[in-house]
């Protein structure tokens, strides 16, 4: 880690982000696409981490956000420190301001927008904060790490990221413009094996034509537990940035396109399963809930009915 920086120094052709875990050339490629154009990168994270290609700076996340590296204990997935992502996204905004980016997001333009606050919808109905920009203090960003930090012991997943943004957008900053879904996920999570499709290359290509921002969707390959310490196929999109941007990377293999169709499959499937689990999960913490509050009022009830007696009693 390099010594503390003065925020009131940071230059504007700076992007932050976080990382916890092992580090790999795909994270590495990402954040090497932004320093291909010119702009600087700090990385934070709770320790050190090897591998970071040159241009990107470590930082001790503590200087941001004093508190243990939390994870989501969703029932069907596995924890995911996306949790302590968003609510260091959200504190890191808040304090310093400036532009956030995810680590598996890829800058295709030759530059940042010229824009003091950035947002971007992820579909028709929801905002996405994978990508952000905003001024230090802003309300929106101060509402969502309060909500976050609230919701940190029982939080579910996608409540403290997309989900939130797109709560608070209307209330906190409802004048706020969101860019266009183009500009960032023009290939949805849905579709995140695409990119390592050497099929599906040209049509990767096409639909990134006018992106600024490409989201890889990490979070998808962590569900569908593809490796990351593997070349992407021959000729998918992937292999076509790692030779664009010359990223020097020691694969111990090289992955089957057959495998990624399947893994995507695998994924799908449990996600379902886990999706019905989780409604499952509440339908039942509802209906204890209303059981609970039931027996309550039945319990009060008699004990009203008990005070009544024993005050009136003095009539008999």
């Amino acid at each position: 880690m390099t010594d503390a920086f003065d925020p009131s120094c940071v230059p504007d052709r700076v992007v932050r982000c976080f990382w916890h875990g092992p580090f790999s050339p795909y994270e590495a490629l990402c954040l090497t696409s932004f320093v291909a154009a010119g702009i600087a990168v700090e990385l934070f994270s709770d320790g050190p981490i090897s591998g970071l290609p040159p241009g990107v700076t470590g930082r001790s996340a503590r200087e941001i956000l004093d508190h243990d590296v939390v994870s989501y204990r969703h029932e069907f997935d596995g924890p995911s420190p996306a949790l302590h992502a968003n609510y260091f996204r959200y504190a890191m905004l808040e304090k310093l301001g400036g532009w956030w980016i995810d680590t598996d997001i890829i800058l295709t333009a030759a530059s940042l927008p010229t824009t003091d606050i950035f947002v971007a919808r992820q579909s028709d109905r929801q905002l996405n904060t994978s990508v952000m920009r905003f001024p230090a203090g802003h309300s929106l960003m101060k509402a969502a790490r309060e909500r976050t930090a609230h919701a940190l012991e029982d939080a579910r997943w996608g409540e403290t990221g997309p989900d939130l943004l797109t709560k608070l957008h209307p209330i906190c900053a409802p004048h706020v413009a969101v860019a266009p879904q183009v500009s960032t996920y023009a290939v949805g999570a849905e579709e995140f094996q695409k990119f390592l499709l050497p099929e599906a290359c040209e049509e990767v290509e096409a639909r990134v034509a006018e992106s600024t921002f490409v989201h890889l969707w990490n979070e998808m390959w962590r569900k569908a537990g593809i490796p990351k310490n593997i070349a992407p196929p021959r000729g998918c999109w992937l292999d076509r940035m790692f030779e664009r941007h010359e990223v020097a990377a020691v694969w111990s293999d090289r992955l089957d396109a057959k495998y990624v169709e399947r893994w995507a499959a695998l994924r799908r499937d449990r996600d379902h399963a886990g999706h019905y689990n989780l409604v499952h999960d509440r339908e039942i913490a509802r209906l204890r809930a209303a059981l609970a509050a039931q027996q309550g009022a039945s319990t009060i009830g008699k004990m009203i009915g008990g005070m009544k007696r024993r005050l009136f009693s003095w009539r008999d």
